[in-house]
This record gives C-alpha cells, structure tokens and sequence, in this order.
C-alpha cells in the first residue's frame, strides 16, 4: 500500500482537506467548522497520524484509494514491507476520546486521531466503505485490547451521537468484536484475514459500510475517531474509500456476475432514487436515455448507467453503477408427460432423469447451466429436495408430477421451471 507517497499532492494535505477533497463525493452538503486531533503537521507526511492512501498495482486491497486514520503513524503502515507483526510501534503520543468511549462503553483509550465537522445536506441519506486494520490482529490480543473506530452523527442541538460504525445487529467496530482468534472469536464472517500482506497490520476486517437518513437542510455534526484502548502500543488504523462518503445520490453498489448478485436477463431491473418528484436524467455508457426522466429506470442490458438530478439550487446529485446482467437459461424443448409400460408389473419404474437433459437444455451449454429435478414447484424455485438420478415413483400405479429446474451456475438466482407427468401401467 502506497500511503503518503511523494508523488501523491493529497500526502500533504491536512485532514480537513482530505475530506473535502477526497472522502466526499457529491456537491450536496455545505461542510464547515472542522476541529481535529492529529499526530504531525500536513507536511509530515513519514509520521503524521493521518494521511492519504492509494492502492498499487498488482494488490487486492479493496479500495482504490482514500484517506487513512491511524492510532500511530501512517506512513510505517505500507510503502515498505515490514516482515512479522507488530512491525515496530509508532504510538503518536495522542490523548483518547470521551466521545468514542461514550459510544462504545469503552475507557482508557489512547492514541487517538480524529477529525469532526459539520455538515447541512441537501439529500436525506448518506452513506460511506471503511475497513478496519490492526496490530492487535495477531491470534491472541485481539482479545484484551478493543481498538476502535466511531463514526459519531449528532443534530448539532442534540447532546449525543449515535454510532454509525456497527455490523448490522448494532455491534461497534473494534477489534475484540470482530475477530477470528481461538481464545475469543466474534462475528468471523466480517473479519478478513490475518497476514493478508496489502498492509504492514496484522489482520482486517472486511468492507463495512455505514449509513443514515438526515432532515435536509439541517445542520448536523460528524466526528471520524480511531483510537488504542488499553494500551498505547500495536496501532489500528481505519481506511475510508475515497469517494463513498456520498451525501448526494447513491444507487447502490456495482452489480456483477463476480459479485454474486447481477440481476437476470429475463426480467427488467429497475434503478432508482429516492426522489420521485424531481426531474431525472439517466444515461447509459455515456448516452442520454431519451424520455426517462422519472426516478426509476427499468433496465435490460449490461453497462454503465448514470443519474443527475437537481436537488436545489446550485446542488446537482449524481451517481453512477455499474450492471451486468446473469443469462436466465430456458427449457428449450417442453417435456411432454411420460406414460412407462411397467415389463414386471409391479407398479414401479426407476426412471433415469438425467436421459431427459438433452431435451431441456436444447443449444444451450451443459457447462454452463445444471439442471435438476424435485417434487414439488416450491422446491423446484428453491432448489430443494432433489430427486436422485434415477427415481422410482413412490406409490404404484399413482400419477405424479415431477418439476425440472434449469439454472445459471454462476448466477443461480437465474432459472427456469417446468414439469410433466409420470404414469407407470402394467405392460398387459
């Protein structure tokens, strides 16, 4: 990870700056009276507190860009590979916060870096992708020691902030409570990795995202606070995606095939925005969409898709997504009802399924689709109860109706349904 790096102008810029210029997307919010707590001056760009991060080539770390908070330094955090964890401590000599301690039911925090504005938005809902990273991500001392990060909101005349930081049951972002230790395991799903190497830290959490609905036009207070707890030693850092703290519009993340949740071709998508009285213009690959100018767009095909929208004077919301869309595979050949000449007349018939694929899959690719059989329609939409490949019907000489389900491997929320017949008679 590049972090402060000489040739990036945003390395000297102060955190006030970075927000501004960086974490904020949208023309939407008028951002004013910051405060900060930070180690090092803007120009300090090997030990400030603070800084700017970009992603290099040939690294998974999952944001781009975008501004990093540490409980140390920034800089020792990336740019040169520091073998073993903790790499050497950089406390920066920073008091805590009350603030995050309040929020998270914390006390003796240290080390603490934090920024705090307020901002007057003109769109009701903004949202932002952070991860958190630590030395304490080393198997064991993630158990003693909560690092933490708060993303504190607050009416600036109300007394107190509600956390936006929290997994979706509400649990506060820190160390002790996302982790994958064997002595004090918690919410393992959104932690990453230990020694994942795009970092000097020891480990990460996955990509959180945090989110609110404001009163436009209402003058609220943001506090970004990351801090040591227990100790002043083994930094955590928190790294926020440039760009994603939109207070304008947002439709959402990309939606890919890679991703797991691209929509399927047989149906229109729809896009939208929570703005139905106002005046939209989409695009689609840079191509004005002529005539759709309400806040939903129905959509059939792949590409990148554009919105603006005026949401007052002088205040010009946009977004962007990306759309790809999964192949929903079809029954190429309705299967007719099969009436089965029983040889031994017992009323009973093992009746091979996979000898009536040729027939559902048609042109299509076998490599591409599966097909599989089941009882009943509801099992067949929820891919369940699977019949074996050869199924012998359950009561003799009883009608039953068996249902086949054709699907998108890589998209299986993309299918298709049928059924027919199947009858067993005595052959004389």
């Amino acid at each position: 990870m590049e972090i402060n790096a000489a040739a990036d102008p945003e390395s000297v810029m102060s955190l006030p700056e970075l927000v501004e210029n960086v974490l904020i997307s949208g023309d939407c919010a008028d951002v004013s009276n910051f405060t900060q707590q930070v180690g090092g001056l803007p120009n300090q760009s090997t030990t400030k507190s603070y800084g700017f991060f970009r992603r290099p080539l040939g690294s998974t770390f999952p944001f781009e860009s975008g501004v990093i908070l540490t409980s140390g330094q920034a800089y020792p955090a990336g740019n040169t590979v520091v073998a073993g964890n903790p790499y050497p401590d950089f406390a920066n000599g920073l008091p805590g916060d009350a603030d995050l301690e309040t929020a998270l039911g914390q006390t003796n925090t240290n080390d603490a870096t934090y920024v705090k504005f307020e901002f007057v938005p003109t769109s009701p809902d903004f949202n932002f992708r952070f991860l958190m990273a630590s030395e304490e991500y080393d198997g064991s001392t993630e158990c003693a020691f909560a690092d933490s990060f708060a993303f504190l909101l607050k009416d600036v005349t109300s007394p107190n902030y509600t956390n936006l930081a929290v997994l979706p049951d509400g649990t506060p972002v820190s160390v002790t409570n996302i982790n994958d230790s064997t002595g004090c395991p918690a919410n393992i799903p959104f932690f990453e990795g230990y020694d994942l190497g795009d970092t000097n830290y020891g480990g990460r959490t996955v990509v959180l995202t945090a989110s609110a609905t404001v009163i436009p036009n209402r003058t609220y207070e943001i506090k970004l606070v990351v801090a040591d707890q227990g100790d002043s030693a083994w930094d955590s850092a928190i790294f926020l995606e440039a760009g994603s703290f939109n207070i304008g519009l947002d439709l959402g993340p990309d939606l890919t095939i890679s991703a797991g949740n691209a929509p399927c071709s047989d149906t229109p998508f729809p896009l939208s925005t929570n703005y139905p009285g106002l005046t939209h213009t989409w695009y689609q690959d840079g191509i004005e969409v002529i005539g759709e100018t309400s806040n939903i767009l129905n959509i059939s095909s792949t590409g990148i898709y554009t919105v603006e929208v005026e949401l007052a004077v002088g205040c010009t919301g946009s977004d962007e997504i990306f759309v790809e869309f999964a192949e929903t595979p079809i029954i190429a050949n309705a299967l007719s009802d099969l009436m089965i000449c029983d040889d031994d007349n017992d009323g009973f018939f093992g009746l091979d399924l996979t000898s009536l694929n040729p027939i559902i899959y048609g042109a299509q690719n076998p490599l591409e689709f599966s097909i599989s059989y089941h009882p009943t329609q509801v099992d067949a939409d929820n891919n369940t109860s699977a019949l074996p490949t050869v199924y012998t019907n359950q009561v003799a000489y009883q009608q039953e109706e068996i249902f086949v389900r054709i699907e998108n491997n890589i998209g299986t929320q993309c299918y298709s349904t049928d059924s027919f017949l199947f009858d067993v008679f005595d052959s004389a």
